[in-house]
């Protein structure tokens, strides 16, 4: 790892030195795409196209929604958001982009190593990761623009998940299933043969969502056992408060009878039993009845949690429950019909329109 430390930096250095010496007079920000804030007289008429519609915040509780897409390329197609340590970063098709999170008016900037499509942002523990599905996944070097190739020695580059532990073993979920590493990435083990798609730990116990259900590890990833099985495959799962928190396929059989395509299920003993808390919003339905402004499949996309509420984001909208899913209110609808996917910063919480990745 030392090695390839090493060599990135003698690569940087160089690039540096070739920026100057072509007598380059702007800044190397500038020159590797960003939009310079000092365009000069001549620019002074020409506005640049500003985008609209691609991510939204909220300040207070999801009762109003900013539109914080200025700064963002038009037509940005976003495939999943990140937020954390003061910062969110937004995963799309065209690189990784950052803005920090307590802004009143985010600044959307572009990583500069990052040009490839980017899957998703996780975080770890001595930077984040960003995978690239069929590429693999980097490591960002803290305080500056580089990314380190984390997959030379993985076997399987499909990755969809990437979690490290507080020991500082990693795991990664492919298409073929789950991989551990316990020296920085230089040598991977397959502990797990099954698509697996998203991780979430408490204490000693690891949860994974994969392609037949949930599975559970309590041995440090060594060995795993299914303890949700017959919902579908699990796939978003996360530890939100005291709980594991996922969202399933369901049975597509029962989504003719009370309109819910897929199924949202909650674990409140460490992931060994699950229980379903979608029943409070299957009863959405009473509102299609009434006002007729729904889809009458509904499909759960997202959950987070921000202050005192829990938000769901469905093809309808993003809704609120402050009795942690009981009852449900419509506090910002998609009338797009849209995925949407969320994520928190302190009480703020962000709501990105998903059309790529």
């Amino acid at each position: 790892m030392q090695m390839q430390i090493l060599a990135y930096l003698l690569f940087f250095q160089s690039f540096v030195s070739c920026q100057q010496d072509q007598g380059n007079t702007l800044s190397l920000t500038a020159g590797i795409g960003l939009v310079s804030t000092d365009a000069g007289p001549q620019c002074a008429e020409k506005a640049l196209p500003t985008a609209a519609g691609i991510i939204f915040q909220s300040t207070d509780g999801g009762q109003t929604w900013q539109d914080v897409s200025a700064g963002l390329p038009v037509d940005f197609g976003v495939g999943r958001i990140f937020a954390d340590g003061g910062a969110v970063f937004l995963a799309s098709e065209s690189g990784l982009y950052h803005s920090s999170s307590v802004a009143a008016a985010p600044k959307w900037e572009k990583e500069f190593f990052l040009n490839e499509k980017i899957s998703d942002v996780f975080p770890g523990k001595f930077g984040l990761y960003a995978s690239s599905y069929r590429t693999g996944f980097f490591q960002g070097l803290p305080g500056t623009n580089m990314w380190l190739p984390m997959h030379d020695a993985l076997n399987d580059k499909t990755v969809r998940t990437v979690f490290e532990t507080p020991n500082g073993n990693i795991f990664v979920g492919c298409e073929s299933g789950i991989y551990k590493s316990t020296d920085g990435g230089s040598s991977w083990k397959q502990v797990f043969e099954e698509g697996v798609n998203s991780f979430a730990a408490s204490g000693d116990v690891l949860i994974c969502g994969c392609y037949r259900g949930m599975i559970r590890s309590t041995d440090g990833g060594e060995n795993w056992e299914c303890v949700l099985s017959g919902a579908g495959g699990a796939y978003n799962t996360k530890r939100i408060g005291d709980r594991f928190v996922t969202i399933t396929d369901g049975d597509r059989n029962e989504a003719s009878s009370d309109g819910m395509a897929n199924r949202l299920y909650a674990s409140a003993d460490n992931g060994k039993t699950w229980q379903r808390m979608d029943e409070g919003i299957s009863q959405i339905r009473l509102m299609d009845e009434m006002f007729d402004v729904f889809p009458p499949t509904r499909v759960i996309n997202d959950i987070e949690q921000a202050g005192e509420y829990l938000f769901c984001s469905l093809n309808a909208g993003i809704f609120r429950s402050s009795d942690w899913g009981k009852t449900w209110e419509l506090v910002r609808p998609s009338n797009g019909k849209k995925m949407i996917n969320m994520a928190v910063s302190g009480k703020v919480i962000y709501a990105v329109v998903v059309v790529g990745c």
